[in-house]
């Protein structure tokens, strides 16, 4: 099986990397880098859901022989469940699974004022509440000015889309912090109403980006959630 693992706003395939060495051995993994960022960083970000997803389907094609689960953290959760929509309309192979870290169901609207077209001190200044950015890069002038087009891009997708609710032919699993404020107990309770299949909700201590600062638990429910489909497999 493959893992297929997209980021959060304004990150990149490196939070996934240290990842391969905690995996299954029979589970490979594939981290996303969407352009803008990176290895990628001279080529123009999306800020459009459905151009990103357009140019993730057409790179699919070349690793569609095998079974996949996705994993999505913040927008990478919304990304990854408008992904597997797009494969289901198109007659592509779709998820085994689906886990949603750190996300409101993509069905749900934000409840907070749009970040992405503040004025840039205010921009700078959000980025610093959600604790996502280092501090050494909001401090650089330099870099912070090469990074904002990437992060309004990326922020525009996040504040904007907003999903037509369709239930995936998949179990879902849902990560969510205990102290993220981003995410209530309803925006997680949603993704039920998004798979035909069974949907699990667990709490895991940390803000929103607890995927970086609770990593271990987080690969613990990870490698469950796919033991899970694996051993649904050896039975059928």
């Amino acid at each position: 099986m493959r893992l297929i693992c997209l980021p959060y706003a304004g990150g990149s395939a490196s939070t996934y990397l240290p990842w391969a060495t905690h995996l299954p051995a029979d589970v490979e993994l594939v981290c996303v880098q969407p352009p803008g960022r990176a290895s990628r960083m001279g080529e123009r970000p999306h800020s459009e859901m459905d151009d990103l997803v357009a140019e993730l389907t057409a790179a699919f094609s070349g690793i569609a022989d095998k079974p996949y689960a996705l994993f999505g953290h913040s927008l990478g959760s919304r990304v990854a469940y408008a992904f597997a929509q797009q494969c289901e309309r198109a007659g592509l192979p779709g998820p085994r699974l689906l886990i949603a870290s750190g996300s409101r169901a993509p069905h749900f609207p934000g409840d907070k004022d749009c970040v992405y077209d503040l004025p840039e001190a205010q921009f700078i200044d959000k980025l610093r509440e959600l604790n996502g950015t280092p501090e050494e890069v909001l401090n650089n002038a330099e870099l912070i000015q090469f990074l904002i087009p990437l992060l309004r891009a990326d922020f525009k997708i996040a504040d904007v889309y907003q999903a037509e609710p369709c239930r995936l032919h998949c179990p879902i699993v849902v990560l969510a912090g205990t102290e993220d404020w981003e995410v209530t107990e309803a925006a997680a309770e949603g993704w039920r109403e998004l798979s035909n299949g069974q949907c699990d909700i667990h709490w895991i201590p940390g803000g929103h980006f607890f995927v970086e600062h609770s990593r271990a638990v987080v690969l613990e429910k990870v490698n469950a959630a796919i033991a899970g489909i694996t051993r649904l497999d050896r039975v059928a």
